[in-house]
């Protein structure tokens, strides 16, 4: 049997104060970071902020090392990290997310949460993560990222 995989992008996004933006996900009931599914003709990292920007009205930047450039090709700026999961929903069922997770600083825009997909949206304080109802692997996963990004910007 196949396994059945969609792809997707989502964005670890940190403001210069210590905070990462977190939204309330109306089908998981937890806090996460945003994301989904990528569009056709979208490349993931355009997903990531298209994601944000629609669940949260912020708008931000990838953050990653130097990229290769040449004039005959483009280069698209790689994930931060690539997770492959199991999720579930009454619609497909059981099936497997390829997400492709890139690390955002924020530029500007006003806070607010877009409801028909979160609930709330929200910077939190990076130490305060692991008090919030989240993913196991997301305390941990924000922190590291918060380590990496610092030698970035």
């Amino acid at each position: 049997m196949t396994t059945l995989r969609h792809f997707t992008a989502s964005a670890i996004v940190f403001d210069d104060h210590g905070q990462v933006l977190l939204v309330h996900h109306n089908k998981l009931g937890q806090w996460l970071y945003p994301g989904g599914h990528i569009d056709p003709n979208e490349d993931p990292a355009q997903a990531a902020l298209r994601e944000v920007r629609e669940e949260t009205g912020v708008t931000a930047e990838v953050v990653c090392d130097p990229l290769f450039a040449h004039p005959a090709i483009t280069v698209h700026a790689p994930p931060y990290a690539i997770l492959e999961m199991q999720v579930s929903d009454s619609t497909i069922g059981v099936h497997q997310h390829v997400d492709m997770v890139y690390v955002l600083r924020v530029l500007s825009g006003e806070l607010t949460a877009q409801l028909e997909e979160v609930c709330a949206a929200l910077w939190v304080p990076i130490a305060d993560i692991a008090e919030l109802d989240t993913p196991a692997e997301l305390p941990a996963l924000i922190s590291d990222a918060a380590r990496w990004a610092k030698t970035r910007w």
